[in-house]
């Protein structure tokens, strides 16, 4: 088989015998229908480096799975998610917000009641008239009450969770006294629970109006009342959320200064620096203590954080 050279006189691959008798054919068959015509130098290039590709063994890129890649990358987003989430969960991370106090004005309170924002700074504030031994410590004398009685049981601060808000809480305890019942109503005569907290300079925080949770559960029959017996007492707790207290002031600190100081011997040297105190107003209060036969007091009890006196 002999070949035609090009008329180029280029390296373009020559024609065959048989392509240029099939030209010929062509022609005469199709009258002159014209020379077939070769590829331009430019297509020439790029026809040779494609054969080179080939050559080398070059391929086709695989087509990107979306599927595949999302099953690859699963498995390490898990695990950062259980890493990040156990280095919150012990403080190693810090963008955490910190409890927010309330501000210098009156607001509602999540979970019920008011703040005493009003009152920032005042002295002396109480939501329910208390008489002047109320704000002072309790007399040393191991003498019970004769009438019904009200203790602070605790307090402090409590922080379930980085996500949920710091919370201070106060346990209630109350007694009829020597003898007697003590019938309260369980919203505590439809008032709730007034609590101020006064430093150095005044009312730091204090909520009116604030729910307590019952250590007795309510019970069928009870027309929403609690009744306190000489054995077995009551308890409930309530709880002050960071927005009762003062521009400025954290539940954590507050909390920080509600007991009294002490040495090294954890012997008490002195008196809290804040004064909490917590005081109700239930008709059941005034009742039981007509029935005792003791000098009027109204239907009020209150309770302090202060050392009482020395006996």
């Amino acid at each position: 088989m002999s070949t035609v050279p090009p008329a180029d006189g280029s390296d373009q691959p020559p024609l065959s015998d048989e392509q240029w008798a099939a030209f010929l054919r062509d022609a005469a068959e199709g009258g002159g229908a014209g020379a077939p015509r070769e590829p331009s130098a430019r297509a020439r290039t790029r026809l040779g480096r494609l054969r080179a590709g080939v050559r080398r063994g070059l391929r086709r890129p695989a087509r990107f799975s979306v599927r595949a890649g999302v099953q690859a990358v699963v498995p390490w987003l898990a695990a950062a998610a259980v890493v990040v989430y156990g280095a919150w969960e012990q403080g190693l991370l810090s963008w955490a917000r910190a409890d927010a106090s309330g501000p210098a004005r009156a607001v509602a309170l999540p979970g019920g009641g008011v703040s005493d924002g009003d009152h920032c700074g005042a002295r002396g504030y109480h939501r329910f008239p208390l008489p002047a031994a109320a704000s002072a410590p309790a007399p040393g004398s191991a003498d019970p009450s004769p009438g019904p009685q009200l203790v602070l049981g605790s307090y402090g601060y409590v922080k379930p969770s980085r996500r949920v808000p710091g919370r201070l809480t106060v346990g209630l305890l109350f007694a009829p006294g020597p003898k007697g019942a003590l019938e309260l109503s369980r919203t505590l005569g439809g008032e709730g629970v007034a609590v101020e907290i006064e430093g150095p300079d005044g009312l730091v925080g204090g909520a009116h109006g604030v729910p307590v949770t019952w250590d007795a559960p309510a019970r069928p029959g009870d027309a929403g009342t609690v009744r306190i017996g000489l054995a077995e007492g009551g308890g409930a707790e309530l709880s002050l959320p960071p927005e009762a207290l003062c521009p400025g002031y954290g539940a954590a600190a507050v909390a920080e200064h509600l007991p009294p100081p002490t040495d090294s011997s954890n012997t008490i040297t002195g008196q809290p620096a804040y004064t909490l105190t917590v005081s109700v107003r239930d008709p059941g209060v005034g009742v039981l203590r007509r029935s005792l036969g003791l000098p009027p007091g109204g239907d009020v009890l209150s309770a302090n954080n202060l050392v009482p006196d020395a006996p």
